[in-house]
């Protein structure tokens, strides 16, 4: 009796060696823990390259589509002059100066539609437009003024120059602290109707076509 249980013992000891030695000396367990620690870290490196991606991805866009532009509506209560040298007020819109112009078309009805583009083609056309490249002189560089003249039959056009011509007007912003008319002439939206514009905007002296 004696001799058989300790031969069932150490049968038992036998049986827990070799189950436990190859588990605990590297085998399966130790391995698949390694594995997934290394398939985690795989994980987090792709994930983080993924979110990296994305966020260049979205900021690329956020920064296209600063440049403004497109429509800018049909008499948009905020229509008028403004911007500075690099961007004009264009309705509801803005667009990028001097690349692009703001085209001012008259409708029927007194209506003012507006929008950026490389080239108005109302102005060509016969149309009742005004392709804007600037509409006062906080879109001017110092020593020049924005200067508005005749295209065509009805169409009209402004730009920056050093002085605007005895068939030209200058275009000014009723509103703005600097209007950048001579002194003592004042900041008159009358007449502006002669450049196809709306009374939101003005010229120095009220002078039309």
């Amino acid at each position: 009796m004696a001799s058989g249980l300790w031969l069932a013992c150490g049968g038992s000891d036998g049986a827990t060696d070799l189950v436990g030695a190859p588990g605990n000396d590297g085998g399966g367990l130790p391995e698949t823990s390694a594995a997934a620690e290394g398939g985690g870290g795989d994980t987090d490196a792709a994930s983080a390259t993924d979110a990296a991606g994305s966020t260049d991805a979205s900021d690329a866009g956020s920064t296209t589509q600063e440049a403004g532009g497109g429509e800018g509506g049909i008499d948009p209560p905020d229509a008028g002059p403004g911007g500075t040298t690099t961007i004009l007020n264009c309705g509801s819109t803005t667009c990028a100066i001097p690349a692009q112009a703001c085209c001012v078309d008259r409708l029927g009805g007194g209506m003012t539609a507006y929008s950026c583009a490389a080239t108005c083609a109302g102005v060509d056309a016969g149309a009742d437009t005004t392709a804007l490249k600037c509409s006062g002189q906080a879109n001017c560089a110092a020593g020049t003024v924005c200067c508005v003249h005749q295209v065509g039959g009805n169409g009209a056009a402004s730009e920056c120059q050093a002085s605007c011509g005895q068939n030209q007007a200058q275009l000014c912003a009723p509103m703005a602290a600097v209007s950048g008319c001579d002194a003592g002439v004042t900041c008159s939206s009358n007449n502006v109707g002669d450049w196809n514009l709306p009374p939101s905007y003005a010229t120095c002296g009220g002078k039309g076509n």
